[in-house]
Formats: structure tokens, sequence, C-alpha cells
């Protein structure tokens, strides 16, 4: 019942902004469609949204593949996109492979020799977009279209997904209500130039590139699964690191103070809103104090975003296989970015060297200081570059 009320009563709030600027005559919303992949809500940015055009819903065609959407599997792989013959191709390993002819947007199940399929294929501002329903029809997965409703206001929703999926659609977009309607907020500030406590100034999203599978040494890193960490100790520049993962379309853990939540609000709600996961840290030195402070976060997480987190970084060795005996999920990374006293280009160097060296996965944690966001705006590229399989840390990857 509590929690019903918390969410009308940030629905009313938020609605209040929406429809202010909608009164004023601004359409700034006019095109606004919503994404799920599978079980995961996609952040509402313009580099990642659908887009309709003459009734088609098109949608960028490297959201369907793991490699650059966050790690979530629909069992599509970006096949490449050559640039001189001006073709883009998926396949999967039934196997069924798709080529679109960009110069005319028609598709091929073998190009050039194959037969026509009913596919297509836009470019908009440089950006390769592919008709979403017959995409994932000609593939096997599951295409739902609906709408969401926020008050007066009706916007299309989409989900993408495989069969193995937690929730059924009813369930999902009833969960995800709330994500939305804070990715919503968001959008508006970043599409009106408004600067607000939940959010920061938006920066420009480059237009995806079909990434290189091998690295300089010729390694191909596309089976590395990388996953990110940020811990929030220092409210330095956490909004412009979700800013710099917003732009890429991928997600980290936010590790929060078991105690600094209330203080992390405005951050924790933005992340949540964008699709990221939340984490508690807790420095307690033994199982009874630091179950207290987990679970009395967890209260407050309850109030300030409609969320609650059973992942967490314990600070103290034996006080984290403890909480993992007793069912938490202890956040284990191998590759330590927080900088301390060293330079931002010393942590990149760093860091590049041992992902060199990983053959199957690697967690990076970094901290919100100004340092750590100069190293991650470098280190989201090489990620890209070198084709690294970046996955949210959700708890069934675990």
């Amino acid at each position: 019942m509590w929690k019903r009320f918390l969410a009308g009563l940030c629905a009313a709030a938020l609605l209040a902004v929406l429809i202010q600027g909608y009164a004023a005559g601004e359409e700034w919303d006019a095109n606004i469609i919503f994404l799920a992949l599978n079980d995961s809500p996609v952040p509402l940015s313009d580099n990642t949204m659908p887009i309709n055009v003459g009734g088609t819903i098109y949608l960028p065609y490297f959201m369907l593949d793991a490699n650059q959407n966050g790690g979530i599997r629909l069992g599509i792989v970006n096949g490449g996109q050559d640039k001189v013959k001006n073709t883009l191709t998926l396949y999967n390993t039934e196997p069924k492979n798709l080529t679109f002819d960009l110069r005319t947007g028609l598709s091929y199940d073998y190009f050039p020799d194959g037969e026509r399929q009913t596919p297509t294929a836009i470019i908009r501002n440089g950006q390769i977009y592919v008709s979403a329903s017959s995409t994932c029809s000609y593939f096997g997965v599951r295409y739902i279209y609906s709408n969401i409703q926020f008050g007066d206001k009706s916007y299309p929703y989409i989900r993408i997904r495989t069969d193995n999926v937690s929730l059924d659609d009813t369930s999902f977009k009833s969960s995800a209500n709330t994500t939305y309607l804070i990715q919503l907020q968001n959008y508006y500030r970043s599409v009106t130039g408004q600067s607000g406590d939940s959010t920061t100034a938006p920066v420009a999203s480059p237009a995806p590139s079909v990434p290189s599978q091998t690295t300089e040494s010729g390694q191909d890193r596309r089976g590395v699964r990388v996953y990110l960490a940020v811990r929030s100790d220092t409210g330095e520049s956490g909004g412009e690191m979700l800013d710099q993962l917003r732009s890429y379309g991928w997600g980290c853990l936010l590790l929060v103070p078991a105690d600094q939540v209330a203080r992390r609000d405005d951050l924790i709600r933005r992340a949540v809103g964008e699709g990221h996961m939340i984490g508690l840290i807790t420095d307690a030195a033994d199982l009874e104090q630091a179950q207290r402070e987990l679970e009395e976060a967890n209260v407050v997480l309850s109030h300030v975003a409609l969320t609650n987190t059973r992942i967490v970084l314990a600070e103290d060795p034996a006080v984290a296989q403890s909480l993992e005996e007793a069912g938490w999920l202890c956040w284990d990374d191998d590759i330590d970015g927080v900088p301390g006293e060293r330079s931002s280009s010393t942590v990149y160097y760093q860091i590049s060297r041992r992902l060199e060296d990983r053959e199957s996965q690697a967690g990076i944690t970094l901290d919100d200081s100004t340092t750590s966001a100069s190293v991650l705006s470098r280190l989201l590229a090489t990620l890209r570059e070198g084709s690294y399989n970046v996955r949210l840390a959700v708890e069934s990857e675990f």
C-alpha cells in the first residue's frame, strides 16, 4: 500500500513538470518510443530510441546485438558493415543470415544472390536502423507493441524478448512503469536544456560504429564479458559518468554506501530510471552490523526509488563471506580502478593492460571522482573499439 502511494506521488510530481512543458507548446516528446529488451528497460536517449517512419517502427541495429546493447542476449549477432558493398549483415546460430543493402534499404537472406526478405533498413543521422517487427520475426524473436499511459499522455512502447524471460509482458510492463516515468523526466530535462539535481547537462551521443573484432595484438575480445561498477563515494562526478554510459547505451552497477542512500537519492533515481543496477557498500566489522545497515538502507531505497537490492560490496572479506552465506550477492571486482592518488592516465593504462590479460570476464570498479570520470571516457571508447562484451551486473549474472 505504501509503495503504491509513493508511486502515485512520484508520478504526480513528475507529470506536473512534464505537462507544464507540454502546455507551453513544446513538442519535446512527440517522437518518444519506450524500449525494453528481455527484462531490461532501455535508457531513453536519442541514441537508443526506436523511430517511427511512415508507420513502421525502426530500431538502431546495434540494440539487437549483445556485444553492443549492454550484454542482453537475443540470439542475434552483428556480422558487420561492409562499406565497400554498402551492406549490413545480422545473423544467428540456426544459422539464419540477413543482409541489408543500404543503398536500397532492401534485405536478402544471402547477398547478392539470396532471396529477398521482408525486413528493411534506413539511415538517419549516419545511424543504421532496421525495421523492428519484421527483423524480429525473421530471427524468431518476440516483438510486442503497446502503449504506456502517464496521465492524459500515451507513448508507444516496444518489448523485444526471447522465450526465457523472467516476467510475462503484462508483469514486466507494470514493473517498469515507474522506471519509464523517471526516464521521461530525465529525457525532458536533456532535450529542453534544463538542469536539475537528478541529472546533469546532456552530452552528445556518438553515432555507434561497427566495432573491430580484434585488439591491436590480434586477439578477439568478443568473448570477454566486462562488468562496470561505480562507487558513489565522493559525490563529484556521478552524473557525468552516467551521461557517458548513456551515450554508449551501457549500464553499470552503482554502489552506494549504506549510510548515504538518502544523500544520494537524486543520483539513485536517475540511475534506476536509466536502467543501471544499484548495490550497497558496507564497512561493518561483523555480520550482524552489516545486515542491519543493509536492511535499513533498503528501506530508504524503497522510499526514494521504489526499489531494493541484494547486491553488496563488503569492505571486510570475512563479512563478505558471511553475507554470501546469508544470501547476499557480493560484488568482487578483479580490476580495481579507484584512483586514490594516481592520475587518470596511470589508472587508465593499468586497467587497459589488465584487460588485455582477461580471457573470459573482468569486473572493473571506479569511484565517482573527477579522475574516474576522465578514466571512464577513455575506457568506454577502448571497450567499444575492442568489441568487449559489456554487460550489466544484474543479480542473475552472479
